[in-house]
């Protein structure tokens, strides 16, 4: 071929190489020029992929490939050693492979191969030319073919940069996809546990959870099934558009039940139609679903329960491997929160009804005076004959009656959180005496001395009654505190004073005992409901009411550790307390002025 068709060539590959067309179609062009060019039947380029040499070619619509080990054959031999080479005769060179001549029926003669190289003397590709169609290829050949593939090299890099760049593009584009999305989940899972979390009870927080989940996952349905023992399981079902929450029992078999008994999940997407349709059934569903998914709510390595949601069209429920594990992540996150939601309902429950019945205890035990009274008077009024004194008798047993009945709506008002007061005109003295009379049977069989002083010789509006129990559950605890000591370790001989004066606006009703105190730690929680410390039968009701009759009679109570060792609380109330119908006028008109200031 004329030297200028040939320079028109490699002119023409020059432009094709600049082209911004594909890399295959680029080649292609390439090799087709230069198969021209050399005055051959045609030429190949094998780009080096992993451990093989790959060259495409297309034929009509259909992209083909031929795939060649490296080592295999003269053009892997090629890529191996990174050596050109110019056969004559391929069949009389023993590293040629005839397998593809076979298979296309062809007849390579001569052949031309030579490696290319990138910038780092690597190997990317091998250039193979076959047949010469006059003789063989020349010394000029094997130039102008290292010419054209060091030209084809420069586009195999750029073009392999590129492609690698775009792959890196669309890896990053999905990262920032798949971080989105693992965003949007870790905020879906927060706020999930927040709901848990925060709901003031556990049927709030489930409902609040299945409605967040149906969102989340685009569901029909969500629920969560707690097992029952012995009754198959509870199950609390939302449905998108519904505000409430349905609770049904079901039966101890279906999905929820295939996972409370130890499976992982529970996948029904793949059952068919029949199949379906008996889930529904059994699950009571108001329509047949066509994909569903069950995990279960794991306490640490506790099954508390088991979570399903469900989708009415298979298509649109999608269930990908980053939607199931979204759910089981769900599980695992809320199974935490709502298994120890759970527990602390329950240990509430029973606190509850620890604490009812410890305060049922205490009742039983307040009243066995009253009840022991009457029943003497009752017995009395049997055998008395004289008319005067079983009225009197009758008079003591009625008291006791009203003393009880008062006693149970003290204990009734406190747990309500109510104490109603009636204050009445009441001389101290005479209160006094009643003290006197009740400590009396409280201490009595004991070897406490019991020491009364009252400073107040007037009158003061109080309710008595409560007044009186009041400081009986003082002088109660004084008791039990003493039963807990020794009598031969105490410094002194035990003793329990009451001391009621006046102090301004207020009376004082001051009790003391030299007894072991309050211990320190205790003594934040002492007037708190229910609390108590160191006793085997006390309800911890006794200061909770004291605190709650001084603050009616508009007073305090304060505890002080007493001089000495022992306990001393001071129980302060207003002495001018009126029914607000028996204040002066003016008095009513200042309190509404200041009430309004």
């Amino acid at each position: 071929m004329a030297a200028d068709l040939r320079l028109k060539g490699v002119n023409d590959i020059a432009r094709a190489l600049s082209a911004a067309w594909s890399l295959d179609e680029v080649l292609a062009l390439v090799m087709d020029r230069l198969a021209w060019i050399l005055d051959a039947e045609r030429a190949t380029l094998y780009l080096v992929e992993g451990d093989q040499l790959v060259a495409r070619h297309t034929v009509g619509d259909t992209v083909r490939e031929i795939r060649v080990q490296i080592g295999q054959g003269i053009s892997g031999w090629v890529a191996q050693t990174g050596k050109g080479t110019n056969v004559k005769d391929a069949y009389e060179d023993g590293r040629f492979d005839a397998s593809w001549d076979i298979e296309n029926d062809f007849r390579t003669v001569s052949m031309l191969c030579q490696p290319v190289f990138d910038r780092q003397e690597a190997v990317i590709a091998v250039a193979q030319v076959l047949n010469k169609r006059s003789g063989y290829f020349t010394v000029d050949d094997e130039s102008l073919l290292a010419t054209v593939v060091s030209m084809a090299a420069i586009s195999i890099v750029n073009a392999r940069l590129v492609d690698e760049l775009g792959a890196n593009n669309v890896a990053l584009q999905r990262a920032r996809v798949e971080s989105a999305d693992r965003a949007r989940e870790i905020d879906s899972l927060y706020e999930l546990e927040r709901d848990a979390v925060r709901a003031p009870t556990f049927e709030t927080a489930v409902a609040a959870v299945l409605e967040r989940l149906a969102v989340a996952v685009g569901a029909d349905a969500a629920e969560i099934a707690l097992p029952v023992a012995g009754q198959g399981c509870v199950v609390h079902r939302f449905r998108p558009g519904d505000d409430r929450v349905e609770t049904l029992p079901l039966p101890g078999s279906g999905m929820h039940a295939r996972v409370l008994e130890g499976e992982p999940l529970c996948d029904p997407c793949r059952a068919g139609e029949v199949q379906l349709r008996r889930l529904a059934a059994l699950h009571e569903l108001p329509w047949t679903p066509q994909a569903g998914l069950c995990v279960p709510l794991q306490r640490d390595d506790e099954r508390v329960g088991s979570l399903g949601v469900y989708w009415m069209a298979r298509d649109a429920a999608g269930l990908s491997d980053d939607r199931v594990r979204f759910v089981e992540l769900v599980g695992q996150q809320i199974g935490h929160a709502l298994g120890h939601r759970l527990a602390r309902t329950e240990a509430e429950r029973q606190d509850r009804l620890a604490a009812i019945g410890g305060a049922l205890a205490g009742v039983v035990h307040d009243l066995k005076t009253p009840m022991t009274v009457a029943s003497g008077y009752v017995h009395l009024l049997k055998t008395e004959e004289n008319a005067g004194e079983r009225a009197h008798l009758a008079d003591g047993v009625l008291k006791q009656l009203r003393r009880m009945n008062d006693m149970a709506r003290e204990v009734l008002g406190f747990a309500r959180g109510d104490v109603q007061i009636l204050p009445r005109k009441t001389l101290v003295p005479e209160w006094m005496g009643q003290v006197e009379a009740a400590l009396h049977h409280i201490f009595e069989g004991s070897d406490v001395t019991v020491d009364l002083r009252c400073d107040e010789r007037g009158a003061v509006r109080m309710d008595a009654g409560k007044l009186l129990r009041a400081v009986q559950n003082l002088a109660r605890n004084s008791r039990e505190a003493f039963g807990q000591v020794d009598p031969a370790l105490r410094p002194a001989p035990a003793r329990f004073e009451i001391q009621v004066y006046s102090e301004g606006a207020e009376l004082v009703i001051q009790t003391r005992d030299n007894g072991p105190g309050v211990p320190r730690e205790f003594e934040h929680r002492m007037f708190d409901a229910f609390a108590t410390h160191g006793k085997r039968e006390g309800t911890g009701l006794g200061l909770a009411m004291v605190k709650q009759v001084a603050e009616a009679h508009l007073g305090s109570v304060l505890y002080r550790q007493a001089e000495g060792g022992g306990a001393r609380f001071e129980l302060r109330i207003r002495k001018d307390l009126r029914p607000a119908s028996e204040a002066r006028p003016s008095e009513s008109a200042a309190g509404a002025g200041a009430a309004t200031t």
